[in-house]
Parts: C-alpha cells; structure tokens; sequence
C-alpha cells in the first residue's frame, strides 16, 4: 500500500532526492519550504506539491512527517506532527531505511570532497555496467539531477556526519576524505566530531581513507583550465588521466574513486573511462557564462579549507590576473566557530562579502556576513559588504572585465546571480 509522505525543508539538496527517489518508487510525495531553488523545480517538474506556508491538512493527511536538519524540534510544524500523533522520521533515519534495501551500499564522508567522489564513483560503476542507485548531495553537470534509481544491488551515497546522520548507514564500503571542525554548533568540540567518525567507520564493513601510497604525478592543466596528471601507486603508475574537471582537489576525488572502484571489480580501463567522462557537480568548481565579466567560477566551498583551495586552484589556472572572491557565509554559527580560520584564508585576497544565507538561524547564532567584512578590515584586507543583489553589482562595477570572479559559499547565492540573469 502506497504512504504518504511530507517533507519539512524538502527543497534542501539531500531532501529533495530522497523525496524525488521516493515518488521514482510510487510512493505518494509532497512537502513544504519557504525557499524556491533548482530542487524545487527539479520537484515540481517531477508532479511533486512543494507549500510555501504551513499546510495543517497536508501534515493531517501525511503517514510519514520526514524533517531536514534545518528544522528545528521546535517547528510548529514538527510540534503539529506530534500532537497528530504522527511517524516523524529525520532525513538520516530515512536515508538509512532506504540504504537497508540495496544489496551494497557505498558511503562516502568526510569533511570536503563527498559530492564529487561520490558522483565520481557513480559515473565508474555506472559505464561498469552495475546499474547503479544514486543519492547525492549535488546536481549532476550532465542532466541537473541529483539522484538516479537502478537496481538494488549498489546504492552510492553521500554520509554527512551533521547531526550524526551517517550513523543510520551501515555501508559495505566506508571513505572518509578527511576530517577537519566542521558543524561544531551540533558537536560542540572537535574531538566529539572524531569519535562519531569512529563509530561511522566501525559501523562498515570496509573503510578507505587517505593512503600516501597513491599518489599523482605530472599534475598540469590544460589550455582550458582542465586537469591531467599520471596516477601512481608506488612506484607502479595505474592511470593518465585527462578529466572534464579542474580543481586541483579533484586529485584526491580521483585517487579515492579509484580505490572503491578496485575494491568492487572495476577494472584500470573502465575507472579511466568514467573519470574521464566525469562532467562535474554543478557549483563544484564550475565555470559559468557572464556578459560582463570574462571568468566566473562558482564553487560550493563554505569552509576555510575549500575556499583555500579554490582559491589556490583559481591562481594556478589563471595565472597573472586579478582574483576577486565573493564569499557568502554559511550560516552565522560556522562563522563565529571558524573565524579565525575565515580571516586566514580571506585576508590575502580581494573580497566581497555577501549577505549571510542563514539556514534559519538568527543572526544573534553567531557572526553576519558585515561582521565578518569588518573584522576582515582591522586585519588589513581588501574587502566590502554586500546585503543584496543590488549592493553586490554596484561593487563589480569597481572590477576589470577581465578580473576572475570566485563565487563561494553553499547558500543561495548562485541561484540568485541565475534568476538576475548575471550568469547562464
């Protein structure tokens, strides 16, 4: 018998693939979220009803009440659910309950790198022919997607430590990328961060982490910006790889893919072909069409680590042009968490500071984006704010045509440069 399902925050990334995985199966869908983005037309397109306000009649009839991690316990809506007596399922328990019907289950998480491992193990499993099943926390280059049902044999996925969400997997195959502070609003210190990680990996059966016996060599990029490099395990070179792809970090992405991939049956020549092949996640590291400037990048990176690497990836591409960063802040409490960090990486570049995307969090949570700008100033650094759309063109106006724009942040922000019609 089909269940009605409704999704409190179903336009968040990891939220709308499970919706949209869900309808894939027959199962009735809808949800609410005040925020309108490319998931929420990739829903609707998909005959799913996304409410903007509080619909009491749809929590009414829902069997299954699934909430984000950005909805708090005390939602009016979370608190209608209970009065009604509702199931009430977190996006994990979910994830975790659709996990448990596939044969192999491979979890990707870590710090920085999971959407684009994880897509990148996908494409290789996928041109191996194992009809792979896809949650992932990004949207695919080549058709905007970011989910894909295949069969239940292998379910690949992202596994986000937040709010301990990957303890509902019990992969087959585990990767960590790396661990660095990150979401310590819910861990509260780093070390509560690491024992989680240490009860993800003893909850999988296999685990792959960093190996300093693979390694690349010959690392260059191309005329266009891609990049190519020869992949080494010790002393044996396995692969020359030429990818669709960039960023410098995607060596990383490569050298993890890989070892996955060894580890199922994958042979040398099909993991070239479906790296190879990779066409990127969009806003990881992708370049963008603009009239008015020459190079625009936008890229997910919200953390000082990832934008430090973007911003190294940006220097090593484009080398002698000016680099002009456009960060917004995730969140008020990651910056006041991770500010002396923030300074580090900005305080050498040219920077506009945007609006904070606040994730329902107030700004009283921590430090706003003209926080930030301001400390960013006392310690020396080129830097503005910009509060809206209109304050942020007036400030490229001060740039050269042929300056590099870096976009960063994981809000809203490349969604609202799309609907202003300043990048394509």
């Amino acid at each position: 018998m089909k269940k009605k399902y409704y999704f409190l925050g179903i336009s968040g990334i990891s939220m709308s693939a499970l919706a949209l995985m869900l309808a894939k199966k027959g199962e009735i869908v809808s949800g609410n979220d005040p925020q309108s983005n490319h998931a929420t037309e990739l829903l609707k397109q998909n005959g799913i009803t996304v409410d903007k306000k509080i619909n009491v009649e749809a929590i009414k009839n829902a069997d299954v009440i699934v909430f984000s991690s950005a909805i708090k316990q005390s939602d009016k809506q979370i608190r209608l659910a209970r009065q009604m007596h509702k199931k009430i399922l977190s996006r994990g328990q979910l994830l975790g309950m659709i996990a448990n019907e596939y044969e192999k289950v491979i979890a990707i998480a870590g710090s920085h790198g999971k959407t684009t491992t994880t897509a990148m193990i996908y494409e290789i499993a996928k041109i191996a022919g194992l009809n792979p099943t896809l949650h992932l926390g990004g949207f695919r280059v080549e058709d905007g997607k970011n989910y894909e049902i295949g069969d239940k044999n292998v379910f690949i996925t992202e596994a986000c430590e937040y709010f301990d969400n990957f303890l509902y997997l019990y992969p087959s195959i585990s990767v960590v990328t790396n661990i660095e502070k990150e979401h310590l609003d819910y861990f509260g210190t780093f070390e509560n961060q690491l024992k989680s990680f240490e009860k993800f990996k003893r909850q999988s059966q296999a685990v792959i982490e960093e190996d300093l016996s693979y390694k690349a060599k010959s690392v260059r990029h191309d005329k266009s910006g891609r990049l190519n490099f020869s992949l080494f395990h010790e002393k044996t070179r396995l692969l020359r790889l030429h990818l669709q792809v960039c960023e410098n970090v995607n060596v990383k992405n490569c050298i993890y893919a890989y070892r996955v991939a060894k580890v199922i049956g994958i042979s040398d020549q099909t993991i070239k072909l479906g790296l190879e092949r990779f066409a990127g996640v969009k806003t990881r590291f992708e370049r963008v069409k603009c009239n008015k400037f020459e190079v625009v990048v936008c890229d997910y990176a919200h953390h000082p680590t990832e934008i430090k690497n973007s911003i190294e990836s940006v220097q090593k591409i484009y080398k002698g042009r000016n680099l002009v960063v456009i960060f917004q802040p995730h969140t008020f409490s990651r910056t006041k968490l991770l500010l002396d960090d923030f300074v580090k990486t900005l305080k050498g570049v040219n920077s506009i500071i945007y609006k904070t995307y606040s994730a329902r969090e107030k700004e009283e949570d921590g430090i706003s984006a003209m926080g930030l700008s301001e400390i960013l100033k006392k310690n020396g650094a080129q830097t503005c704010c910009a509060q809206n759309f209109e304050q942020l063109m007036a400030q490229l106006n001060n740039f050269d045509k042929k300056d590099v724009l870096l976009f960063v942040g994981a809000g809203d922000l490349p969604s609202v440069l799309h609907k202003k019609k300043f990048i394509t």
